[in-house]
């Protein structure tokens, strides 16, 4: 097997074991045994990033908020540009939290529209 066919094996298994949990509580406990505590809150803070990024938040303020680098927060913000839309949509499905409500904005160049 090819490393790229391997890497698409193991990804395939990984996205099923994650597909299988059956509620929020059991999928948290499967990531908390699958990648440590720093990986953890790199990918919190990148899904932080991402939702601010879409409700239009500055760098300076996501910077701020989340202690992320203005490079981390420009590397989310290509992603999220190029990506399938599933974040956003994932984003947009839950809110925020506590009521809060996640407004979807669209990306143009240099700037947001609404």
């Amino acid at each position: 097997m090819t490393e790229d066919g391997f890497r698409a094996y193991n990804l395939g298994l990984l996205t099923r074991v994650v597909a299988s949990c059956r509620d929020p509580r059991e999928l948290e406990n499967l990531l908390r045994e699958v990648w440590t505590p720093g990986e953890l809150r790199d990918a919190a803070q990148r899904v932080e990033v991402a939702a601010q990024l879409l409700e239009g938040s500055t760098y300076e303020m996501i910077a701020q908020v989340t202690g992320a680098s203005t490079a981390t927060i420009s590397r989310v913000r290509r992603s999220v540009e190029r990506g399938e839309g599933t974040l956003e949509t994932g984003l947009l499905r839950v809110g925020r939290g506590e009521g809060g409500r996640l407004r979807r904005r669209t990306f143009i160049a240099g700037g947001m529209l609404e």
